[in-house]
């Protein structure tokens, strides 16, 4: 089956919000506990927020114009592409904490958290500087809560690398769910975004700039 760029990005935005949660419940469980009760569920829930991004990332590739003004798209797919390799290193880093090595599985999934929060601010930045539309402050809302939310994830692992596991904690438990927020943000977002493909023209009888800057087709 031949899937749009579109459903690509609805799909992958709800797969992402899927995985945000199942990575906040399994970092709730773990900050309570102080414990390794949910690291099972951060590991899946980093995969599943990897498959999401992907999925972003080849939707916005389909999508691509170069016929129209190409720098927001491009930090979009580097962006989606970033985040889709953090959250994997984060599924990786906290593995290896899970079969002992612990500092250098928090190691990992810091510069993990780091590249997702990168990742998450291309796609902010990109969105900051494209053409004015109905989901433009959304789209850089979101993506800009999923950054801080991943930075904060990686200050955590910090202050727990430093012995200061309480503070650590309750960082990173903030962290994960700023990030849910995000997650949801962008969802209504890419909602908006995709109807506005299919929107009417305006008044001037030209598309509505944006629909006409992302999804012009021939």
């Amino acid at each position: 089956m031949n899937t749009s760029g579109e459903d690509l990005l609805i799909i992958g935005a709800w797969i992402l919000g899927i995985g945000s949660v199942v990575e906040a419940i399994g970092q709730t469980q773990q900050s309570l506990t102080s414990s390794d009760l949910g690291k099972d569920l951060i590991v899946k829930g980093n995969g599943i927020e990897a498959f999401g991004n992907s999925l972003q990332a080849i939707g916005r590739t389909k999508l691509f114009n170069p016929e129209y003004q190409q720098l927001s798209q491009i930090y979009s797919i580097i962006g989606a592409w970033l985040e889709a390799a953090g959250n994997t290193a984060n599924s990786v880093g906290i593995s290896i904490e899970l079969s002992g090595e612990e500092e250098e599985g928090l190691k990992i999934d810091t510069l993990g958290s780091g590249i997702q929060g990168t990742g998450a601010a291309f796609e902010a930045f990109g969105g900051y500087i494209s053409e004015d539309s109905p989901f433009r402050s959304l789209s850089i809302t979101g993506n800009s809560l999923i950054s801080l939310g991943s930075f904060l994830v990686a200050i955590g692992n910090i202050f727990i690398l430093q012995e200061h596991t309480e503070i650590g904690e309750i960082i990173l438990l903030v962290g994960g769910w700023i990030q849910v927020i995000g997650a949801f943000v962008l969802i209504n977002a890419i909602t908006i975004e995709v109807e506005s493909a299919s929107a009417p023209v305006n008044d001037s009888g030209n598309p509505y700039s944006y629909h006409h800057y992302h999804f012009a087709h021939p």
